[in-house]
């Protein structure tokens, strides 16, 4: 145990010390409860007999002795960093804790730990209270039994076994550079649920807990029992660190869901709440005992702040998910509250200068933020799937957008929308498709569909059946941001595809990168040989327009010519004819 001055105080001045623990021992020895007086290091300075009526363990025994002594070697003694760090901050604890028999077994006692200081700060001692909760099933394991890795009651590996996996996963991810990611959750107020329905009913809402998350996991992730109602999550392969922090909290957001949902017991039906503490390797520690500290410690913040919270071993990182959460929740009104807009940004012919495109991006007008940056919100909506209603109010508004534009008698060019790998998955896109054309009326033609590589390479051949669909519509399509992905030209020449927009990452130093220019040059020659128009995009200088002329290439992208810019805006450019200089004049 540690000594601290920031916790709350049970005061006392030196000269009424003896005069309280002569009050103190009248008080123990008329409980009926177990008590125990402990001196700052957790050594055992007094007990009543209630303890040995209710463990078995001899007074002259425990006396003098670490009280971790006769707790359960595997659940009990996990709990140990969670009740320092309680005691540390707040000066008290209660739970509960599975204590060894003298007899043999093991049962389980609803505990309190009071710290006790003096004016000056420093811990005298903790005042232990047990109180026996009998189980309905008691455990009857062998000898061998009782060393499985796996918990008898939820199927889930021990803290033993979670330990060892721990230390494999941190192994593999200092050699492969990844990060690790570690979450303890323990239940809220469990105990009133054994109290109210039984102890079978807890056993069975323990047992509904455990496949919950292990539904939530992947096959590589690791989940197991380490206390009465605390489980810990290991997460392993969760990338860079700054994707970390992401990752996990989602999983923590899932984990919130699933307990979220009722557990029928016998009639009754109950909703779960969880504290959660989480920590990160490398950030948090590399070695498994430090980082399951951290982890316990993060878990204690987070059981002050209340029901269903969590809290990362780093202040920083907690804030970042926070707000993290935060921007999903204002996400899910923005389209009711119609704060998303489009910007455009012009695509222009490298021979004769016209705008003859443009890429429809969507753009978040926050309330309070103001405008936000895609580059923060579209990775929350492809984790949420709110990128799939958000998508489809893209899809409309553009086309909407290019009617409006025909009415105005405007020149008429295309629009390119970009297409999720969700709306793939989840969504009957031709439906969405043919419904948006119908609506407003367009000419197909002018509605441009960009798709990543990744999006269709899931599944190629549903992708192809419903990209040949879209295309017998007239829509064209684009392969989005081609040289980031794992395909080819050959794999996409099965595709409808009628443009092929090159990354920016090859633009960037293709001035100075002979490499760079060679790769742009082969992908020119062999889209165009599939008779495909090649965009690309990230132009911002004269000189990457010159050597993107040369090698050919159609149409560009990029600040040289504009930004993304509002519809009023770019609706004036197309009125005023605004154009790059041609070839010839360049």
């Amino acid at each position: 145990m540690r000594n601290s001055a920031d916790m709350n105080r049970v005061s006392h001045t030196s000269g009424d010390a003896r005069q309280d623990t002569r009050l103190l021992k009248i008080l123990m020895e008329n409980s009926e409860d177990g008590v125990l007086l402990l001196d700052h290091r957790g050594v055992v300075k007094h007990l009543n007999a209630a303890v040995f009526v209710l463990t078995g363990h001899a007074i002259r025994r425990v006396r003098g002795r670490h009280v971790s002594r006769f707790w359960n070697d595997d659940s009990a003694r996990a709990q140990l960093p969670l009740i320092e760090d309680a005691l540390w901050f707040e000066g008290y604890w209660m739970g509960t804790i599975d204590l060894s028999l003298k007899k043999g077994g093991v049962a389980s006692f609803a505990v309190k730990i009071l710290a006790v200081l003096p004016e000056q700060g420093s811990v005298r001692l903790y005042v232990v209270q047990l109180t026996r909760q009998e189980r309905a099933a008691q455990r009857r394991e062998s000898a061998s039994d009782a060393q499985s890795p796996w918990d008898p009651l939820t199927g889930l590996p021990t803290l033993a076994l979670f330990q060892d996996r721990l230390r494999q996963a941190l192994s593999q991810a200092a050699r492969r550079q990844y990060a690790v990611g570690l979450i303890f959750m323990d239940l809220d107020n469990f105990a009133l649920v054994n109290d109210s329905l039984g102890r079978d009913r807890g056993d069975d809402a323990l047992r509904e807990v455990a496949r919950r998350l292990a539904r939530c996991l992947r096959t590589s992730d690791s989940v197991a029992r380490i206390g009465p109602d605390e489980f810990a999550l290991l997460l392993v392969d969760i990338d860079d660190l700054s994707s970390a922090v992401r990752n996990v909290g989602v999983v923590a957001r899932k984990l919130y869901e699933l307990l979220e949902e009722p557990i029928l017991l016998g009639g009754s039906e109950i909703r779960l709440s969880a504290a959660m503490g989480i920590s990160l390797s490398p950030q948090d520690g590399l070695d498994p005992q430090l980082l399951m500290k951290n982890t316990a410690t993060a878990l204690s913040h987070a059981k002050r702040k209340g029901r269903n919270s969590y809290q990362f071993f780093s202040q920083e990182m907690t804030e970042t998910a926070r707000r993290r959460f935060a921007m999903e929740n204002s996400l899910r009104h923005a389209l009711e509250r119609d704060e998303l807009v489009l910007y455009y940004q012009p695509q222009v012919d490298l021979k004769s200068g016209r705008v003859v495109g443009a890429e429809a991006l969507v753009r978040w007008r926050h309330p309070e933020r103001g405008l936000v940056s895609p580059l923060e919100f579209i990775p929350v909506a492809e984790e949420t799937g709110l990128i799939i209603p958000i998508g489809e109010w893209v899809l409309r508004t553009a086309c909407r957008q290019l009617a409006r534009w025909k009415q105005m008698g405007l020149p008429m060019i295309r629009v390119g929308v970009n297409l999720s790998a969700l709306q793939f998955q989840r969504q009957d896109l031709f439906k969405v498709v043919e419904s948006c054309l119908e609506e407003t009326g367009i000419d197909p033609k002018y509605l441009d569909l960009e798709i990543t590589e990744s999006a269709i390479m899931e599944d190629v051949q549903k992708a192809v059946a419903v990209l040949n669909r879209i295309s017998a519509l007239g829509v064209k399509l684009s392969i989005d941001d081609f040289g980031t992905g794992y395909s080819s030209l050959s794999q996409l020449r099965h595709f409808p595809f009628k443009t092929l927009k090159i990354d920016r990452s090859f633009v960037r130093s293709i001035e100075s990168n002979a490499e760079d220019a060679a790769i742009v040059s082969a992908i020119i020659a062999m889209a165009h040989s599939l008779d495909q128009t090649v965009v690309v995009e990230g132009l911002e200088t004269d000189a990457q327009l010159d050597i993107m002329r040369r090698l050919q290439c159609n149409e560009m992208q990029g600040y040289l010519f504009s930004a993304p810019t509002s519809v009023e805006e770019f609706t004036e450019m197309l009125r005023r004819g605004a154009c790059l200089p041609a070839e010839d004049e360049s």
